[in-house]
């Protein structure tokens, strides 16, 4: 039994600990409202509760709200000038984006119509990879 624990012990521990890691170190006031939006986006992605979904999709869209002042540390270490006033502009731009997409998101739970859901979520993914990759700092490995 004790040679089952151990190795259990050491996937757990290589599993979860980059993630509480990468946790840890975003604590800024913007990473807490990405946390709020992800968990938001987990609950209403695959809910088929069109009334929980959309108070799903109006949490997402307040964290959104709450995130959009907020700039992000990869943003907050560039020199200012034109590059960083661009930067800043194109990070509220698509945060505007992504209100405007939860904002149909609940449209289509209040209608009903879950394929609708579906099809927006998959463009959700697409606008999360497309900020990711624009906004947060890759770490060196």
């Amino acid at each position: 039994m004790k040679k089952l624990i151990f190795p259990a012990i050491l996937l757990v521990a290589t599993v979860f600990g980059p993630v509480r890691a990468l946790a840890e170190e975003d604590h800024t006031p913007l990473g807490k409202e990405m946390e709020k939006l992800d968990e938001a986006y987990k609950s209403f992605r695959r809910e088929k509760d069109p009334v929980k979904g959309a108070t799903s999709a109006r949490e997402a869209q307040e964290t959104v709200l709450k995130a959009l002042p907020l700039v992000p540390s990869l943003l907050e270490k560039m020199p200012a000038g034109d590059e960083k006033t661009k930067a800043l502009l194109s990070y509220r731009t698509q945060m505007g984006k992504l209100f405007v997409s939860l904002c149909e998101v609940e449209s289509a739970f209040v209608a009903k119509d879950l394929d609708k859901v579906t099809a927006l979520v998959e463009t959700l993914k697409g606008q999360k990879k497309e900020g990711h990759d624009a906004f947060i700092e890759e770490e060196d490995e």
